[in-house]
């Protein structure tokens, strides 16, 4: 087994997933022919990989279709540092050129496309990776192949390699936290994206709609079983997106109160901090 091999063997056992794409990228543009293939092919398909790279293509790889992993770009000693020390410790690292890295992190679970590119540029701006290279599908380059930009040709003319630092493959320490957090994060940005556009629609001859709003509607809808409070924040959301007054919308959460604590000073809290919450939203 030559060091290419071993490798690669190595970073696809850090990222382990169904199927993979490799990226071939030439003057001529992206090779055909090498998504959604298993990690034995990507290891029969190393002669030609190395043939590309050796005639100026670069080298890529990324788990195929949606899964559980972002890559950060453009990353210095500095970045690694903090993430490490935030508990967001890498399944691998690869060192596209000199002291410039690549930050693969392993989350729980299979995150869907939208949530995907959301996490990547969360934490893309946390850690001042590229916010450009920050999406689900970013490739990573391949380590064990030469990084073949103009601009890293050595005084011989030939090319640094793309080494891989580490290769745990394992999963960091804050996932099930980060998870929570973005998840949360995420859907409350899709509750305001939901209010403007509903905002949007209103016709301002005819006045805010309200008749169709309804806090059962919300807390009976699929999207959020077994998370009343979020209903209630919807609701409050669109409720101020239609122009709905703030005593309407506090009578509305009175009627319906969530718990069935009898104490007034704990509705009278749950209200006012359920409406400061979807206020904040609103506004944005």
């Amino acid at each position: 087994m030559d060091r290419t091999e071993s490798t690669v063997r190595n970073l696809l056992t850090a990222i382990e997933a169904p199927l993979y794409d490799v990226g071939v990228l030439s003057d001529r543009g992206m090779l055909p022919g090498l998504d959604s293939i298993s990690a034995a092919a990507v290891l029969e398909r190393l002669p030609l990989l190395k043939y590309r790279n050796a005639h100026g293509s670069h080298i890529y790889i990324r788990p195929s279709g949606e899964h559980r992993f972002t890559t950060l770009d453009d990353l210095h000693e500095t970045s690694l540092a903090r993430l490490a020390a935030d508990g967001f410790n890498p399944c691998a690292v690869v060192e596209t050129s000199a002291g410039n890295f690549q930050a693969w992190l392993k989350h729980p679970r299979v995150f869907p496309k939208l949530l995907g590119t959301f996490a990547a540029q969360t934490l893309a701006d946390r850690y001042d990776a590229d916010p450009s290279a920050a999406d689900w599908r970013r490739f990573g380059r391949l380590p064990g192949f030469t990084n073949c930009k103009p601009k890293y040709r050595m005084s011989d003319g030939l090319f640094p390699f793309v080494r891989l630092h580490s290769h745990s493959g394992q999963q960091y320490p804050m996932a099930e936290a980060f998870e929570q957090e973005i998840t949360t994060i995420y859907e409350a940005r899709e509750q305001e994206h939901a209010a403007r556009r509903l905002q949007s629609s209103l016709s301002p001859r005819r006045g805010p709609r309200l008749s169709n709003l309804s806090l059962e509607r919300f807390r009976s809808s699929t999207k959020y079983q077994d998370r009343p409070a979020a209903a209630d924040i919807a609701f409050c959301v669109a409720a101020f997106a239609n122009g709905m007054t703030e005593n309407r919308i506090g009578c509305v959460l009175e009627d319906d109160y969530l718990s069935r604590d009898p104490s007034p000073s704990k509705r009278a809290a749950y209200i006012r901090r359920t409406m400061e919450k979807a206020r904040r939203w609103a506004e944005r």
